[in-house]
Order: structure tokens, then C-alpha cells, then sequence
């Protein structure tokens, strides 16, 4: 019983601060803005939970399971009287929303913190479900340059996934191809979602990060309520910067070995090919347009 009742008071606590989600394509620098805001005194956001594209699947397992297992058991030993009651449709997101208000108060459990937050690239797929979750939670969406994307993914991949990378696409080229769908599917069901909820949401380019951080991340920490002076700005650059995290490298020297590759804007222009960029173009030219790629 104390157990329970100390989760449910952190949960309950949790509530009261500003909870938030960070969604974007995969390599869109969701990580990387993960840090930089996680470096701020007041905001505690870690990655990655996969909450909605893997723990909801595996809690509505279980649930069917043993809705299954009820069913049978009333069938066959109590079918002369009522049963046990089996779990309705609004089991799972009772429990989901429990579960995730867990994790995030242990996140944020040693830091005091006024939002917390969490990071996961999928994530973007799923804010109107995390909104119907969390209805005062803030939503941040991070994009980047599609084709940047698709080659920081490609050189992720073929570090973690060498054999079965090269298998499936062969070259740079056909990974980008590929991914230019992908990209713009999930800018379009992330859009689809800021578009009805412009109060609860932001937007920011990974090279807007790059270029101007102080002002990007000064709106992002007015829009989560928390401190933005001069001297927390520089603080969080210096915390959460690539040299920091890539072992001391600078921007745009690489090591292919590491999860910080390179660090840089316009890299898909050593990899990618004019036919490449023009069938990226063909996919996706609607969203590179309207965030400034053309």
C-alpha cells in the first residue's frame, strides 16, 4: 500500500509541472535538442521511452491475454454463474497513462525540475494520442533537411546493422530514396496535429539549432515556462554542445564509429547524387519546400 500510494503521489506531482514529448524523423537532431534542454537547471528530458510504439502494443497484449484467459475460465468453470469481469477498452489507456506518468516522475525524481519531459524520434506519429494522454501536455517538433537525414541514417545504420543495411538497399542513393517517403509521411502526420494545436506546440529546425541557438532555445524554454536569462543559455550550450558529447571533435570532423558522426548541415551533398536529390525532390518536395529545403 505505500508503495502504491508513493507512485501514485509522484504521479500526481508529476502532473503539476509542465510535461512535454519531442518528436522528429529519424536523425533529425532529436537527441541532440533532447540534451541541450535536459542541460537546463529546470527542465528534466530524457529519450527514449517508446512509449506509444512499444510499451501501448505490449500492455494491450497482456490485456488480451488475459481477457482470454478470463473468457475461457468463465466458459468452462463458472458458466452458471457471472464471471469475473474482463478489462474494457479503457483499462489500457488508464494504465498507459499511469506507466508513463511512472517513468517520467523517476526521471525527473532527482532534479527539481518545472518540466519534464521525454525524447523519442516516433514520437511525432503519436501526439494526438500522447495529447489525449497528457491534455495539458507541450508537443516539440524538430525537422531537418530530409536528405541530411537520410545520410546520418544510413551511416548509423551501417554501423549498427552493417550486413543487413547493405543487403536491403546497397547504396546511399536507394536509402534515400527510400526514406524520402518516410520523411515526408511523418512531417505530414506531425502537421497534421500542430496545425489543430498551434498553443501547445512548436516547431524548430535542427539547423536553426545549429545557426542561431541562443534565440531558438530561448523560445523553447519561455514556451515550457522555465528560466531563460543570458547566463542559463550559455550554461546549456557549453553542457549540451557536439564537442562535449563527440569526445572533444569539432563540427564536420567525422568518425563514422560514433552515434555524433559529424555534426553538420548540408552533408548530403558529399553522398547524394544529382538523380538522388532529384527523386527526393519527386517524394517529398511538398515538405522540403515548406521548411525552407528547395
Amino acid at each position: 500500500m505505500l508503495l502504491y500510494e508513493k507512485s501514485q503521489t509522484a504521479v500526481t506531482e508529476l502532473r503539476s509541472k509542465q510535461v512535454f514529448f519531442i518528436g522528429g524523423a529519424a536523425k533529425s537532431g532529436t537527441t541532440w535538442l533532447q540534451l541541450l534542454l535536459n542541460a537546463h537547471p529546470q527542465v528534466s528530458c530524457n529519450g527514449e521511452g517508446h512509449f506509444l510504439d512499444n510499451l501501448k502494443p505490449a500492455l494491450n497484449m497482456a490485456l488480451e491475454q488475459h481477457s482470454g484467459l478470463i473468457a475461457e475460465k468463465n466458459a468452462s468453470l463458472f458458466n452458471e454463474i457471472e464471471g469475473y469481469p474482463r478489462p474494457n477498452g479503457d483499462y489500457l489507456s488508464v494504465i498507459l497513462e499511469f506507466c508513463i506518468g511512472l517513468f517520467l516522475a523517476e526521471q525527473s525524481k532527482r532534479k527539481p525540475a518545472r518540466a519534464v519531459g521525454e525524447k523519442t524520434p516516433d514520437n511525432s506519429r503519436y501526439f494526438r494520442e500522447l495529447s489525449d494522454l497528457f491534455p495539458t501536455a507541450k508537443f516539440i517538433h524538430v525537422i531537418r533537411d530530409g536528405r541530411d537525414c537520410a545520410v546520418s541514417g544510413w551511416f548509423h545504420n551501417l554501423r549498427v546493422l552493417p550486413g543487413a543495411t547493405l543487403e536491403q538497399f546497397g547504396t546511399v542513393g536507394a536509402y534515400a530514396r527510400a526514406f524520402a517517403q518516410i520523411w515526408a509521411t511523418e512531417l505530414a502526420t506531425a502537421q497534421s496535429f500542430i496545425d489543430r494545436n498551434p498553443d501547445r506546440t512548436r516547431q524548430v529546425r535542427y539547423e536553426d539549432i545549429a545557426s542561431d541557438p541562443e534565440r531558438v532555445l530561448a523560445g523553447l524554454f519561455a514556451f515550457l515556462g522555465v528560466e531563460a536569462s543570458k547566463a542559463v543559455l550559455t550554461d546549456v550550450q557549453g553542457e549540451a554542445s557536439f564537442e562535449k558529447f563527440s569526445g572533444g571533435r569539432t563540427c564536420g570532423n567525422e568518425n563514422r564509429d560514433s552515434f555524433f558522426r559529424k555534426g553538420v548541415s548540408g552533408d548530403w551533398r558529399n553522398h547524394l547524387g544529382e538523380m538522388d536529390d532529384a527523386a527526393f525532390r519527386r517524394i517529398a518536395g511538398r515538405w522540403m519546400q515548406r521548411f525552407g529545403y528547395s
